[in-house]
């Protein structure tokens, strides 16, 4: 298991941005980024909650049994996938080795500039999540200094009213 991850509130308005742009430009359904782990990280589009956590969880799992088989194929691992049904279509696309971008979209939505506007998304949203990284190391708290120190457990119970 990964440790989680933090996304700074500057990072998490781009990635909304990426999304619903992606989201006009392709004529989808949803848009969604999700991590390795199935925990929705940004979603646009008319899916409930509980659904979107449902998918994220589930896609998550999916790709690391495609990703189990393109080992077996002697290839690291296949960096986009396309389930087509008869009325939806689903388009994952890694962003990198935690995160993942997710399209639904029906037929009205033309595959090719799917593919086409997903790329650069991608590509868009792997800055983003560098900047993330970068933020995230330039802020981490040193192995002896704790995010905690000064606080006293009467801190605590005032916050929490005990």
């Amino acid at each position: 298991m990964q440790e989680n991850f933090i996304i700074y509130n500057e990072e998490y308005v781009l990635i909304k941005k990426i999304l619903v742009d992606l989201k006009q430009n392709t004529r989808s359904q949803n848009v969604f980024v999700t991590d390795s782990e199935g925990h929705c990280i940004a979603s646009t589009g008319e899916m409930e909650d509980s659904y979107l956590n449902s998918i994220s969880s589930l896609i998550a799992g999916s790709i690391a049994a495609v990703n189990s088989i393109a080992q077996m194929l002697d290839t690291e691992q296949f960096t986009n996938i396309l389930t087509e049904s008869e009325d939806k279509h689903l388009y994952v696309s890694l962003i990198n080795d935690r995160t993942m971008l997710i399209v639904v979209f029906d037929g009205s939505a033309n595959l090719g500039i799917v593919r086409l506007r997903v790329k650069a998304a991608v590509m868009d949203l792997q800055r983003v999540f560098i900047t993330i990284n970068e933020k995230l190391r330039n802020n981490v708290f040193s192995q002896e200094e704790s995010p905690f120190e000064g606080v006293s457990d009467a801190d605590i119970d005032e916050i929490f009213g005990d």
